[in-house]
Formats: C-alpha cells, structure tokens, sequence
C-alpha cells in the first residue's frame, strides 16, 4: 500500500508543478474536481501512510541503529581488548598486581572476544595465577583450553600454553607431569618457525632439568638458545635466552674460579639486555648473580651494592623470592666478616620472605645458616631446632629430586616407545591416503581399479614383510653382541638399570656378577684371533645354561661379562657363579684343534638400601672381581667392605 500511495504522490506532485504555469482562475477551474475526486479515493490511504511513518518506519530504523551500533561497539570493544592485552603481556612480569587487577576487570568480557583473544586472555591468567601460588588457578584454564581443537592460525597459542602448563607443573613440583607435558611440547618446537615459542620452550627445558640437577640436559637447551640470541628481534627474547644460557653456566660451573670473571661478565651482559627490555625481575636476578660472584672475590662493599639494588628493584615488583636470596647473601656477607648479630637479622628477614612464598630451596638454606649463626653465638637451642628443620627440609628435597629423576626417566622410555608408535602410524596413515588417492584415480574404471589394489596390496604386503625382517634384523644387531648373541653392554645395562628401580621399590635384593676370563690375551697371541672368538662363544653358551630366565646376561667388553640377577640373595648368587666357574673350567678345547684350560675370576655384589642405582653395585662386583685377581685363578669372591 505504500508504494500505490507514494506513486500517487509522485503524480500529484508533477501536476502540482506543471498548474503553477496557470493562472489561479484556470487552476481552480481546471483541477478542482480532480482534487476533490483524488481525495475522496485515497483520503483513508493517506491516513494509513502517516500511521505507516510515524509507527513502523521509527521502529524499522531504530532496529537498524541498535543493530548497527551493536555490531559498531563490538568492534570497539574487540579492538579495545586487543589493545588491553597487548598492555598487559608487555608487564606481565614487571607489575604481576596491575596485570591481576587489570585481568579481573576484562574476565566478564571473556564471551565477547574472538578465540584469539581468548587465548591471550587465558595465558595471562595462568600466569597470574602461578606468580600468586594458586596451581589449580594456574593449570585448570591451561588444561580446558587445550582438550580442545586448535586451528593451524592458532597453533601457536597451543605451544605456549604447553610451555606455560609445563613451567607450573615445575614449578609447583609436579615433575612427572611436567616432564610428560615437556615431551609433547619438544617435538612442536623443532617443527614450529616461531623463534618465541623456541625461547620460552627451551627456557622452560632448561629451568626443569636444572631443578632436578641434571646440568647437562639444561646447558645443552640453553645453548641451543644462546646461540640463536643475534636472530632475535625482541629484546624480551634476548633477556629471558641469555638468563636461561648464564644461569646454567654458573649452576654447572660456579664453583669454578678461573670461570668467575667470566660469569661475571655475562651476568654484567645480562643486565644490560634485561634493562631494555624492562625486565626487573631478571634485572634484580643478575645483579644477585653479580652480588655473589663478587663474594667470592670477597669485594664485600661492591657486593652490597649490588644487593641494595636487587632488593629495590625486587620490591617494586614485588618479588619475595629474590628479596629472600638477597637477605641470604648480606648475612653470608656479614658473617664473613664477623658480624654475627646483623647476620641474623638479616636472615631472619630471608626467612620470612622465603615462607611467604614457600620455596624450599631458598627456606633450606635459610635455616642453615640461622643453624651456624645461633651456634656461633651461643644459642644452641635454637640451632639444634633450626638444624632439625634444615635436616627435614633437605630430605624433602632429597626425595623430592629423586623421585623427579626417576620420572624422567621413565618419562623418557614412555616417550621414546611413543614416538616409535607415532612414527608407524604415520607411515599407515600414508599409505591410506596413497590408497584413497588411488580409488579416487580409478572410480572411472572399475576393472583397472580392482586391478590396481591387488597390486596395491601384494606390494603392502611384501612392504610390510621387508620392514618386519629389517625392523628384526637392525634391532638385533642394537641390543645383541654379534659375536656372543647375549645383551650387549647398552641394551644390557639399561634393561638391569629398569629393572632394579622395579626391585629397590619392592625391597628386594639385586646381585651382579662380574667375571673375565684368565690369560685370554695368551690365547689370543698364541692361537690367533679366531680361537679367542670361539673361546668367547663357548663360554656364553656354557655360562648361559646356568641363567635363569630372568637373569640378564650381557657382555661388557673383550673378556668381560657380566650377569644382572633381580630378586637374588648373596648367596644365590655366589652358587650361580660357582656352577659358573665349573663350566667354563669344564670346556673340553681340544675339538677346537689345541689344547688349553679356559679359567675365569668372579666378582660378586648385592644391593643394599642406600644404592640409588645400580652403578654402585657395579662398582663393588668389579672391587670383588679385582681381588680374585690379585688372590688366585678360578676364584669366586664376594664384595666385602675393606
């Protein structure tokens, strides 16, 4: 109805125009009837037209304006967010309280941002979390997020977050969590071209096996990242790879003098790489490093230097745990120099600082030294407390590390057995996809497609067959002596390591036997090389009749030999190796084309409950072998303490 009436209109209206040409007489006369008629027909279509305009042409457009100005304010708000989180991951180390605060502020927007900012959202929270103690806080977000799928846009955002969730994980003493994480995340670092998700992945790498005191694996990831620091364009980048690089060179190498000059030095490179980018709180960590450097040197004036400015720039964070090692550090300083009392107030105020934060190493050293002070000025009471406290706190930490090895160990099985699985699963999800490309090809015919997948799949199966036979065959020749056919020493001592963790936790006992053979040289020099082959395999197969099935035979090199026994007594094993000797001495060597006697000396060594691993047992059967040498030939001797 609207249309017929504006066309009506639109008429009129020229009309209108064109009679302004006559006069006013004419006009009357002309077309008064005709808007007296015009009017009597659509006098009610005008009405409705006015109704139409005032009621529903307002409506229509204020729903266009409210869902325009919707859609506008959304993009304000996203871009708005955008610029709130970009602030916010720029201080995130610098002011934890403003980024906690801020944080609270933009959590009820969390529906309205886009899955990137939700993400960057995410990140920043966890991080807060963790620098405020609250691990469920911490790693819940962390693990909702990433249960789900990530687009390859975001992929990255799914790397940092498994840094982020492993760094908890450490840092909250998780290790077997932390290690599992780790291991996923190492493969996506070697894949990814992203040189900040390398810095904070290895970063994080180091920081986890220097905690669990493995130095070497965590100098090799900080290298690994020192050596691409001139490829960095963030100066944030350089500060945190140069940290991760100095701090595990002064960890493995600080009680090296010749190295202080240049530690210090790095730590002196640190600082100024860390002041531009405005990171204070590793800023404050090289001057610590610094500080302690210079104690060593004893420049005792200089090193309070650089501890009062630690202390200042860890205040302003806040950061407790380095205000605590640097009240350690001015009590070290001033005992030194015999100044017992502020020593002690000092370390009290390390003392509270470290319980505030709760971090056992730094509260370990803490109570020993407040331990040695309260001794030295006659307070034995609280020494001897302080002492029991620093005695528990170590053995904490003591199993805690452990424990830590332990699972990094078998951390490292799991994934080595996992990305054995993976790599032939993508080798069948290859083929698959030959497959489908191949039926895809030969859907136009049917016969030329039957017979492409019967050759298809006679091919598969001698593909199959060969890589069984050749998986088999390089296996073997991996784990087995080529010359014996027993472990050889890797595969062998590997397998013992694996299954003494098994026994210790059970309680039972483990022994080893360790045995070579008499003058094989002679044999060797006298008989030549190939009669000293068919020595050695005559004796493996004579020695592995007396092995049980759970025993582990395994050569340890030339003459050498050794039999890992779990879940056997001493004695036990000293009949085993018994029956062992009579054997060996017992080889008839004259279907060999000469004659002589074939002898060997046995070592013999049980566990005990302070072995941690099996190395120490090792060493006492080789201690027990060597006396057999010095003692007789054919000896069998049991280790005893000298």
């Amino acid at each position: 109805m609207p249309n017929i009436v504006l066309k009506n209109s639109m008429t009129f209206d020229i009309s209108f125009r064109y009679s302004m040409r006559l006069k006013p007489g004419e006009f009357v006369r002309q077309y008064w009837p005709l808007l007296v008629a015009f009017l009597g027909r659509n006098l009610h279509k005008l009405f409705n037209f006015s109704l139409i305009v005032w009621v529903v042409c307002p409506a229509s457009v204020m729903a266009d304006y409210s869902t325009h100005t919707a859609h506008h304010n959304s993009q304000i708000n996203r871009e708005t967010i955008d610029e709130s989180l970009s602030s916010l991951e720029l201080i995130r180390s610098q002011s934890p309280e403003v980024v906690s605060n801020q944080l609270l502020t933009l959590s009820p927007k969390f529906d309205v941002m886009n899955r990137e900012q939700q993400y960057r959202f995410t990140l920043l929270q966890s991080h807060s979390y963790a620098l405020s103690g609250d691990y469920l806080g911490a790693s819940g977000p962390l693990i909702t997020q990433l249960a789900k799928p990530f687009s390859e846009k975001n992929a990255k955002y799914r790397i940092s977050m498994m840094t982020l969730l492993t760094n908890i994980y450490s840092h909250f003493d998780y290790y077997a969590d932390a290690l599992k994480t780790l291991h996923q995340l190492l493969p996506l670092l070697a894949d990814v071209d992203d040189i900040e998700a390398k810095v904070h992945g290895y970063i994080v790498a180091a920081g986890i096996f220097g905690k669990i005191e493995l130095h070497e694996e965590a100098l090799k990831y900080s290298r690994a990242l020192f050596s691409k620091i001139d490829k960095m364009k963030s100066a944030r980048n350089q500060c945190f790879a140069l940290y991760s690089y100095v701090d595990s060179i002064h960890v493995a190498y600080g009680d090296d003098e010749a190295r202080f000059l240049q530690i210090q030095s790095l730590y002196g490179d640190l600082y100024r790489y860390c002041a531009i980018a405005n990171e204070k709180m590793i800023m404050s960590s090289s001057l610590l490093g610094q500080a302690k450097i210079l104690f060593y040197l004893k420049d005792f004036n200089n090193a309070r230097k650089k501890i009062d400015e630690a202390i200042t720039l860890s205040t302003e964070i806040p950061y407790l745990l380095d205000i605590a090692r640097a009240y350690i550090l001015l009590s070290e300083i001033e005992r030194a120099e015999n100044n017992n009392k502020l020593a002690l107030i000092y370390i009290n105020n390390a003392l509270e600082a470290a319980l505030k934060v709760k971090e056992e190493e730094v509260i370990l050293l803490v109570y020993k030294s407040l331990s040695e002070i309260n001794e030295k000025l006659g307070m034995t009471d609280k020494a001897l407390v302080h002492l029991k406290l620093h005695q528990q706190y170590r053995e904490k930490i003591l199993d805690r590390n452990h424990n830590a090895v332990i699972a990094f160990e078998t951390t490292k099985l799991d994934y080595l057995e996992k990305e054995h699985q993976i790599r032939y699963l993508n080798k069948d999800r290859e083929l698959y996809t030959a497959k489908a490309e191949l039926a895809e090809s030969q859907r136009n015919n049917e016969r030329m497609m039957l017979i492409l997948i019967c050759g298809c799949l006679v091919v598969l199966t001698l593909f199959a067959i060969n890589m069984t036979l050749q998986k088999r065959k390089y296996m073997r020749l991996a784990q087995f002596d080529v010359l014996t056919g027993i472990f050889n020493r890797g595969t062998g001592q590997n397998l013992a390591e694996n299954r003494y963790i098994k026994d210790s936790m059970s309680g039972t006992d483990f022994s080893v036997i360790l045995f070579d053979l008499d003058d094989f040289k002679r044999v060797n020099n006298n008989y030549g090389h190939a009669m000293g082959d068919w020595v050695l395999k005559k004796v493996c197969e004579v020695v592995n009749k007396e092995c049980r099935s759970s025993d582990i035979f395994t050569r340890f090199g030339g003459e050498e030999f050794a039999i890992f026994m779990p879940n056997t007594s001493e004695s036990v094993a000293r009949e085993v190796a018994e029956k062992c000797k009579a054997r060996v001495l017992a080889i008839d060597t004259r279907y060999s084309g000469h004659e002589f006697t074939i002898s060997a000396r046995f070592g013999i060594s049980t566990s005990t409950e302070k072995d941690l691993s099996l190395d120490p047992i090792l060493q006492r059967a080789d201690i027990a072998m060597y006396q057999s040498k010095q003692q007789a030939r054919e000896r069998v001797s049991v280790y005893t303490p000298e």
